[in-house]
């Protein structure tokens, strides 16, 4: 009987490298990781964490989490249910789930290794590590940084199946897809740019199997785009057709573009409500759900036919991936199964499409050309200059891949109704790609050619010294910013990275509020929390182990007694002036605040050209990038409170 040895690779010097960057991705993301209140949207999703960790029911839901699409996918809150579970509770351990996970991300580049070269590949790791928008969002409870992390693994997915062609990429494609659906509706932007790219790519290849040449070539790729990816789908069926026009083999773009689109097919069933309402058809209520039965049957139905005739074994196994991750996720384990099911194949994509109309943020067209050089010039200068040169110049595989990620985002991403600043960072991923890649391929060649010195001109020598020390400065300056967002005022909205934020303020006062409950008689200390404006959160997490009531004005109004704590919205306490008499103590508190918007809001292209001419624009940039904005201008933009907090006295009083 023999034996098989498995053969392991040591790790050499651009490994180890790498693993040094991780662990101080490590140390960066869990530094003081709790020092900063929970904003809004992370109180929500670790309140219900808790819930859900702690097995209670807050709903009509069978289960103790079920999903709802207004805070996006399942996968974080298991993650961070399982975090409270195993380690207990609290700011810190809230944000753990996404540390860990932005550290992981630091590793990614080994996978692309190949291709990066050793320069590279340790570039891609540095980049990530110290990216003034990545390091400040995996230090954030939300979903976005999983996002970050399965979108890499789809694209170098894609990348080493088009390489090698082994179907463990398929897999991990796969369950890359079944991640993004089970964490965030950008999923669906992300796949148009994946599908685009490979529909093109597609179509290249099929031209090469025509040997389509010169102006001929350009006007059938023009017909043959479209419909590429039916001819890759029913290629079998189409036989004798696609022969008799030089279509004999079938690349293996086709196969990614398959696996992809026949996954994601039934996720957008929702979106058959566009053509029906444009007919005039009110999808509401029995018809909705007549509709979504009939339409996530008939895509599943449609879906699983083309994966039979395409590959029926490879077909199983990407869809037996796939739908192992989904279904427990979005039912909560079988617990919520009907309803889990309702809203992972209809729900998610009909609310997000419904609040593409709301736009939140409300900001200009132009929010990401102004966000992405604020935080990552360091990135995107070398992949602007160096990709611009490989793609046209040199016609590289890879640089297309990261160019169209980057532009496809920066597209999807500005169209899209709703622009959040968290956004920024699905373009500062692959801007750290393309900006390594860059670097990997040119550096080494300049180091020779310096080295060489009899070919090696003082003017060569002179612009690789002013080359150096001018991405040597942009270094200082992003470290500069990241340690600045993330550690210097990350509760303060003075930059629009941070957009708005809870005030040190309310978990300080949470403290004192905790104090107070411990020393009052039991049963006499009763608390109300003004619930108009979103006032319910964060406190809702940050006194989840209190008996606390989060009711509106008139309710505060009308059952307040001078033993109940308030928080409240001034409007709401300015009809009972006695309240405030009777109290203890009465402490104003900023409840949260926002970066100041009205600045490059009102910015016209007039403006923009008139202050690009007089310096104007380039003076303000250069002292917001020294100095951001005073802390006093964002006291207007604050959403206040005031806690009316009654004495132990008052309280031991019968």
């Amino acid at each position: 009987m023999s034996v098989r040895r498995i053969r392991v690779e040591r790790p050499d010097t651009v490994t180890w490298t790498v693993l040094g960057l991780v662990a101080l991705a490590l140390v960066l993301r869990l530094y003081d990781l709790g020092a900063r209140a929970l904003h809004h949207d992370e109180s929500l999703h670790a309140t219900y964490s808790w819930y859900f960790a702690a097995d209670r029911h807050v709903s009509n839901c069978a289960a103790a989490y079920c999903h709802d699409p207004l805070m996006h996918g399942p996968f974080q809150f298991h993650f961070m249910a399982l975090m409270f579970k195993l380690f207990g509770d609290g700011d810190f351990m809230a944000r753990v789930p996404a540390a860990l996970t932005g550290t992981a991300l630091v590793a990614t580049p080994l996978l692309l290794r190949r291709w990066l070269g050793t320069i590279g590949t340790v570039a891609a790791a540095l980049f990530i590590t110290l990216s003034p928008s990545l390091l400040y969002y995996s230090r954030f409870a939300r979903e976005d940084i999983y996002m970050w992390m399965w979108t890499v693994l789809l694209f170098v997915s894609v990348w080493r199946y088009l390489d090698d062609g082994r179907d463990r990429w398929l897999g991990i494609a796969a369950a890359a897809l079944a991640l993004s659906f089970a964490t965030k509706e950008s999923v669906y932007l992300t796949i148009a740019i994946v599908l685009v790219y490979l529909d093109v790519r597609l179509t290249i290849e099929f031209l090469d199997q025509r040997g389509t040449k010169g102006e001929e070539r350009w006007l059938e790729g023009l017909f043959l785009a479209p419909v590429a990816w039916l001819l890759a789908a029913f290629w079998q069926p189409l036989e004798s057709w696609r022969t008799s026009r030089g279509f004999t083999t079938l690349p293996r773009a086709a196969d990614m573009l398959i696996v992809i689109g026949i996954l994601a097919l039934p996720q957008l069933s929702a979106a058959a409500q566009i053509p029906l309402k444009a007919m005039g058809v009110d999808v509401v209520g029995d018809t909705e759900r007549q509709i979504g039965i009939i339409t996530v049957c008939a895509l599943l139905g449609g879906a699983t036919i083309v994966g039979l005739i395409w590959d029926w074994q490879r077909w199983v196994l990407v869809a037996a991936i796939f739908y192992a991750i989904t279904i427990p996720l979005f039912t909560t384990e079988f617990l919520n199964t009907r309803n889990g099911l309702a809203s992972d194949f209809w729900g998610a994509l009909d609310y997000w499409m419904a609040q593409q109309e709301v736009q939140r943020g409300t900001q200009p067209w132009f929010y990401y050309l102004m966000m992405v050089p604020l935080y990552e010039f360091l990135t995107l200068i070398p992949a602007l200059i160096g990709g611009v040169w490989l793609i046209v110049k040199r016609r590289d595989g890879l640089a297309v891949l990261f160019g169209w990620w980057f532009l496809g985002s920066l597209l999807a991403f500005s169209y899209a109704g709703e622009k959040m600043p968290w956004l920024t960072t699905h373009m500062a991923v692959p801007l750290a790609f393309m900006a390594a890649y860059v670097i990997g391929r040119y550096l080494p060649a300049i180091i020779v050619r310096l080295r060489d010195l009899e070919r090696s001109s003082s003017s060569t020598w002179a612009v690789a010294a002013v080359a150096g020390f001018a991405f040597l400065l942009a270094f200082g300056l992003s470290v500069r910013n990241a340690h600045a967002v993330s550690f210097l005022h990350p509760d303060t909205p003075v930059e629009p990275l941070i957009y708005t934020q809870t005030s040190r303020d309310v978990p300080n006062l949470s403290r004192d509020i905790y104090k107070l409950a411990a020393e009052a008689p039991p049963g006499q200390l009763s608390i109300f929390v003004d619930s108009s404006d979103g006032a319910t959160w964060p406190w809702a997490w940050y006194l989840r182990h209190l008996n606390v009531a989060y009711a509106d004005p008139a309710y505060i109004q009308q059952y307040a007694t001078p033993k109940t704590l308030i928080l409240a919205l001034p409007n709401t306490l300015s009809s009972v002036p006695q309240l405030r008499e009777q109290a203890g103590e009465v402490r104003p508190y900023h409840h949260r605040w926002a970066f100041p918007e009205d600045g490059y809001k009102g910015t016209t292209w007039s403006s923009f050209l008139t202050r690009l001419s007089n310096g104007r624009l380039e003076q303000q940039w250069y002292e917001f990038m020294l100095h951001r904005i005073p802390e006093q201008w964002v006291l207007g933009w604050s959403l206040d409170g005031i806690a009316l907090i009654p004495s132990l006295d008052t309280l031991n009083q019968n």
